[in-house]
């Protein structure tokens, strides 16, 4: 290019222009590309795995943390939640009205342990014939936040479940009452079966219909009137403020035969309320121990007309679901089951098939087999 030729616009822009890195390098004026995004996996922790072992009450003692073994020495049973003990009694004329519009027949007065109202709720009872006829024991959980325990959403679909710990009543020879706790084990005698309670027809109360009586909880002050809380007439229940839970030996039943007093028990049960009540499930068991003919014999010790039958776990749901039939097996591996209505005991062979009824006293058969009756080995 001569000196007057116009000059290049290009050349202009060049000369004037500035490198990069002080006129070191063009390299700069190449913009780089963006990095390509890196992923990262996420680190997840692994799911807990759900537990099998689930029960619905155990003991809450320091030791037994992430444990639903069956406890194998003598405990309060304060360790397991809060027990209260009470027994049926006439209702005040103040809550008759209120009893009548209920279709209940008695109070529930409160005897021993803590109190478990639930929510401000008073307790009455529909099917009894007369006061003092029947004695409840109530208790509600104690949990450690671990894990181990039901919820109440999970209990609302079980039929049965199992638990660590059962109550029975007995009565010694003198008329005295006695409550005894048992550790109960994994072998059949830990499952208790379920009891839905469910509103009344107005909404005036919860009931809960157990083995021929009827468990009803009203507001002390709801819109039928007051019912308040009603304490037991006397002190009959004052020992019983300490209960204790007891090991059961190996290959003994869990009704606790070593300890005086005729086993009274009719029923143990786990009352479930509805979604949205906000009540915590409720195990229960119930007594008549005052005489009549409920048509409940309890079961003998042992078979003397059978003396190599041995205590056995039990299998069989007693009719009406109350409990689980008393059973002994022995060496040929036939099997007797308690028939509680009647006071005899059903004969089965080893597979299950009925044989008959026999007298536990004199083995004399009092009724023929059964074809359509049979039993789970």
């Amino acid at each position: 290019m001569r000196k007057d030729d116009p000059e290049d616009p290009f050349e202009r822009y060049l000369r004037n222009r500035r490198l990069p890195n002080g006129g070191a390098s063009w390299a700069a004026w190449n913009t780089p590309k963006k990095p390509e995004p890196v992923y990262i996996q996420e680190d997840k922790w692994p799911a807990p795995k759900p537990r099998t072992d689930l029960v619905f009450a155990k003991s809450c003692a320091p030791g037994n943390w992430c444990s639903t073994d069956a406890g194998t020495s003598v405990e309060p049973a304060s360790n397991f939640g809060k027990v209260m003990l009470a027994g049926a009694m006439l209702l005040p004329d103040a809550s008759a009205a209120v009893a009548l519009a209920l279709g209940a027949d008695l109070g529930l007065g409160y005897m021993a342990g803590s109190g478990i109202m639930q929510q401000r709720h008073s307790w009455a009872i529909r099917g009894l014939g007369g006061p003092a006829s029947i004695l409840i024991l109530g208790m509600l959980l104690e949990k450690m936040g671990d894990g181990t325990l039901y919820t109440d959403e999970q209990l609302r679909s079980l039929t049965h479940a199992p638990t660590r710990v059962r109550f029975q009543f007995r009565q010694d020879p003198d008329g005295v009452l006695q409550v005894y706790g048992i550790h109960s084990k994994p072998s059949g005698d830990d499952s208790v079966r379920t009891v839905q309670a469910t509103w009344n027809a107005n909404k005036t109360a919860m009931e809960a219909k157990l083995n021929g009586i009827t468990i009803i909880w009203t507001p002390r002050d709801g819109r039928l009137g007051p019912m308040p809380p009603l304490i037991y007439p006397d002190n009959s229940g004052a020992h019983l403020n300490n209960i204790l839970v007891h090991p059961i030996p190996e290959d003994t039943d869990s009704q606790i035969e070593g300890f005086p007093g005729e086993d009274i028990t009719v029923e143990d049960c786990i009352v479930v309320f509805p979604a949205g009540v906000g009540w915590k499930s409720l195990y229960v068991v119930f007594a008549r121990p005052f005489g009549g003919d409920h048509g409940y014999h309890p079961p003998p010790r042992g078979l003397t007309a059978f003396p190599d039958a041995k205590i056995a776990p039990r299998k069989t749901t007693i009719q009406g679901g109350g409990g689980l039939r008393k059973r002994w097996k022995s060496k040929e591996g036939l099997i007797f089951e308690w028939d509680s209505q009647h006071g005899a005991v059903e004969k089965y062979n080893k597979r299950g098939k009925h044989l008959g009824e026999f007298d536990p006293e004199t083995g004399e058969q009092t009724k023929e087999a059964d074809n359509t009756r049979e039993v789970e080995p």
